[in-house]
């Protein structure tokens, strides 16, 4: 298990971090296709990694003896508190070992950045249950980039179901759309078209060219361009329900692209961003919010990290500057990997479940105008933190939440 021994020590790095700084909206490109889809282009599931040397077989079959002596469904109630709980699942289960051992070995010889330390094999539980269309383009200054369509429903809708509503998807420094695939299966799986890429040098994007200054906000407006107006599924979608979501980094993205939302309001613009979701960002701030924006974060989320107590502190008053509909959710043990989906990182088993309720009916409310969705929004959850104040203001109206779900006195937070 040596090369599981030394994947956790990469693991424990940052995943993400700041981003650069931002300019104005790019150029227009070509049109898509006239006309509506009759099917799905052909489609893929995720990436799982080659088998590994047949030396090496023996250590990944000691993943079963290893998971009889980690009994899931114990182990987990002892270390979620601690923000491992994930970390001791995913150690407990032959197929994720499996899964890692092998994604080890590919990374030696399968062209990925190793100073990145993540391979972009994505997770086995959630690979096979995803319909992707890997797609190239190119950014504004000519640097071909990688990206994924997540076709809704695993494709075994129609298209002529839609048009779809679009979710945009950020990632972390450092980091691949395999590690978010969760993510935007939880969005495809209900109802929506979910496009994510890799940034500039990272993942399967080729790195800067001469001229190319790595600016995340450009690739993200290059990559909605793409989707829009190029993409062969551009005709099924819906330009009037369009959110964004990032993790870190991407979260740093996710603030920029709101803001230029801000910036573009007086010119003519068939796409907005109607709402949007920045999960653990680092030290950000913005000089406008047009949008409802959600902030999510974790107890043990830090600036760079699992440090305890810090990202909280740190974002809240990023939140309190939100003029508009704004969410601030602090998840009960949970640290910076709470929104990926790369096995053995740390964070409490119930972090993500948190991530995903809260995302998704945040986007149900404000794109698709889904009454129920507010329930859940201002319903707590029994795992938010008991350190820090969750909070919300939807239609005017605050609400403070703090550990039980419960909605405390106000006078409290006062």
């Amino acid at each position: 298990m040596r090369l599981i021994a030394i994947s956790l020590l990469g693991f424990l790095l940052a995943a993400c971090g700041g981003s650069s700084s931002s300019s104005s909206s790019s150029s227009s490109g070509g049109g898509a296709a006239a006309g509506g889809l009759t099917s799905w282009p052909a489609s893929q599931q995720g990436e799982d990694p080659p088998p590994a040397p047949e030396q090496f077989e023996p250590i990944i079959s000691n993943g079963d003896t290893l998971a009889s002596m980690l009994p899931a469904n114990i182990v987990n109630r002892l270390f979620d508190p601690v923000a491992f709980g994930y970390t001791v699942n995913d150690i407990s289960d032959p197929i994720i070992v499996e899964h890692m051992v092998r994604a080890s070995f590919a990374q030696l010889q399968d062209g990925s950045r190793l100073q990145h330390a993540y391979h972009w094999y994505g997770h086995p539980y959630e690979n096979s249950e995803v319909a992707l269309m890997p797609v190239e383009f190119l950014n504004r200054y000519g640097t071909k980039l990688y990206g994924e369509i997540v076709l809704p429903y695993a494709a075994k809708g129609s298209p002529k179901e839609g048009p779809f509503p679009v979710i945009i998807a950020l990632q972390g420094l450092n980091t691949n759309v395999a590690m978010y695939r969760w993510w935007h299966r939880l969005f495809a799986d209900n109802g929506y078209m979910v496009f994510a890429f890799d940034f500039s040098g990272q993942g399967h994007s080729d790195d800067e060219g001469e001229g190319d200054p790595g600016n995340n906000l450009h690739d993200a407006q290059d990559a909605m361009r793409y989707l829009f107006e190029k993409s062969s599924i551009a005709s099924v979608l819906n330009a009037e329900q369009v959110g964004v979501i990032g993790h870190s980094m991407g979260a740093g993205g996710v603030l920029r692209v709101q803001e230029q939302e801000a910036s573009n309001a007086t010119e003519p613009n068939p796409v907005r961003i109607r709402a949007a979701v920045a999960a653990a960002p680092v030290g950000e701030s913005v000089s406008a919010s047009p949008i409802p924006i959600m902030i999510q974060t974790g107890d043990h989320d830090g600036p760079i990290a699992p440090i305890p107590f810090a990202n909280p502190a740190i974002v809240r008053p990023l939140y309190d500057s939100f003029e508009g509909d704004r969410a601030f959710i602090v998840a009960e043990a949970s640290t910076h990997g709470q929104h990926t989906n790369y096995p053995l990182l740390p964070t409490a088993t119930w972090g993500r479940e948190i991530a995903a309720n809260y995302s998704l009916a945040w986007m149900n409310y404000y794109l698709l105008d889904d009454a129920a969705a507010l329930a859940v929004l201002e319903g707590g959850h029994p795992h938010l933190s008991f350190l820090h104040d969750s909070a919300t203001r939807i239609n005017g109206v605050e609400k403070a939440y703090r550990g039980n779900g419960l909605a405390p006195d106000p006078d409290e937070f006062q």
